[in-house]
């Protein structure tokens, strides 16, 4: 018998990600939050049970899973933690392990087992595959039978999983997630302060400067109190605020002196420190700027011709007729009408992908076209030219009642998805049938 989930804090974010994917998995799931109406729909929308008492919540759990966020996640574990029944899991997925931690083993009673978690991924990810799971247990839960559990079915969904004690967790993290956004948040706030047009600069940008002004958007668009509480409630952080601005003011100071060899110095040290990576880093940018340009290129080979487009985030897909690009912008016209989409919010299709999703979305049609041959002709080295240009199949060969002598009737079937098309491709048929000796009989538009 599966285990019964418990999620504070399952009605947003994370924890409604891992209610949905742990329902979908077969597991009874209740999750708990302060907004009763916001609970009811997601008890309704995901088929889980609902209450806005996290105590309740705690003790019905056979798992125990705490995914509030940062700045209130040391309260409610003082509040849920003793409530959670022995022999239970107690988890969180906070991107900060060592408080947690330390307060989840404080407050449990005696026989809870405790897996501090940090799922290295946000609530748009479709699943566990190829996802990073970080996970902090102490020794003594390590060994535990719920360690094996929640390590093996991790691992079943595809997910690469991490264990590391909490502290050198928050170290890390300092770096990968406090570092970088603070770097980035920093080189925002100060294009705001200098008063940079983003837009007339990108005009201007070399494609790491692209890169650069990506990022720093793709940063400060996200969530601010999430960010706020990486930076404030993680206990390392402190120390790599100091050591970035002691070296932000020491490369200042260098350009202030002119000191160039100094400046190379730093530059050269930083590099050594790097080793490999420094290629790598190099390779990966040149791979990244490559794929910006190489994007912009194709496209503008495909104006004037028919392609698909796919909004990434709600999979919706438009076809039409690559009309225009325009910065970020690409213009579809389809019977008259026009529509503009972001390139960087889209997948383009053309070519044999497009066919692929023609097929699959939209309802076909055909047109049977009639060719009078010679008898000698054969017809499937004909019908073999002509699928290198058509979407096209024989449906019938006949000889006899009201045919010429000496000929035969090839009744030949091309797919398309509109008149229009079906026109097109039925002149450019006919174009080639009397190069190869053919003569039309007839010809019909049907649906499929």
């Amino acid at each position: 018998m599966k285990p019964k989930i418990s999620i504070i804090g399952g009605t947003d974010g994370l924890g409604k990600w891992f209610a949905r994917y742990l329902k979908n998995k077969g597991f009874e799931v209740i999750v708990s939050g302060r907004d009763v109406e916001k609970g009811k729909n997601v008890e309704k929308e995901l088929g889980v049970k609902f209450t806005n008492n996290n105590i309740k919540a705690a003790q019905e759990g056979d798992v125990v899973i705490i995914a509030v966020p940062i700045n209130v996640t040391e309260r409610v574990i003082k509040e849920v933690a003793p409530h959670v029944k022995e022999g239970a899991l107690l988890m969180d997925i906070t991107s900060i392990k060592e408080i947690p931690a330390k307060t989840m083993e404080k407050y449990a009673k005696k026989g809870v087992v405790v897996i501090p978690t940090h799922p290295m991924f946000g609530p748009s990810t479709p699943s566990l595959l190829r996802q990073v799971v970080i996970l902090t247990p102490s020794e003594e839960h390590k060994k535990s039978e719920w360690f094996k559990k929640v390590y093996n079915f991790l691992k079943e969904e595809g997910a690469k999983v991490i264990i590391i004690p909490p502290e050198k967790h928050d170290r890390i993290m300092g770096i990968v997630q406090g570092l970088t956004h603070y770097a980035f948040i920093s080189l925002g706030a100060t294009l705001k302060e200098l008063n940079v047009d983003i837009k007339e600069s990108r005009k201007f940008a070399s494609p790491i400067y692209e890169l650069m002004i990506s990022i720093i958007g793709r940063i400060i668009g996200q969530n601010p109190y999430l960010y706020a509480d990486i930076q404030m409630f993680n206990p390392k952080i402190s120390e790599i605020h100091e050591t970035f601005i002691d070296q932000c003011q020491k490369i200042s100071e260098i350009v202030k002196n002119k000191d160039r060899e100094a400046f190379v110095k730093i530059m050269k040290e930083a590099s050594k420190h790097f080793g490999s990576e420094a290629k790598r880093g190099a390779y990966y940018s040149d791979k990244a700027v490559f794929a910006l340009t190489s994007e912009i290129e194709n496209l503008n080979k495909l104006i004037g011709k028919e392609i698909a487009v796919k909004n990434i985030n709600s999979n919706k897909i438009h076809f039409g007729i690559l009309k225009s690009i325009d910065d970020d912008y690409l213009t579809l016209e389809k019977n008259g009408n026009e529509k503009k989409f972001n390139i960087l919010r889209v997948e383009v299709f053309s070519g044999e992908d497009l066919e692929k999703l023609k097929r699959e979305h939209l309802k076909r049609k055909h047109i049977d076209l009639s060719i009078l041959f010679k008898k000698d002709v054969d017809e499937h080295t004909i019908l073999k030219l002509l699928k290198h240009i058509f979407d096209i199949e024989i449906v019938d060969v006949y000889e006899g009642e009201n045919i010429e002598k000496g000929y035969k009737s090839i009744t030949f079937r091309i797919y398309g998805y509109n008149k229009e098309e079906l026109k097109n491709k039925e002149e450019e048929f006919l174009n080639i049938i009397k190069n190869i000796g053919g003569k039309e009989r007839f010809s019909k538009i049907k649906k499929q």
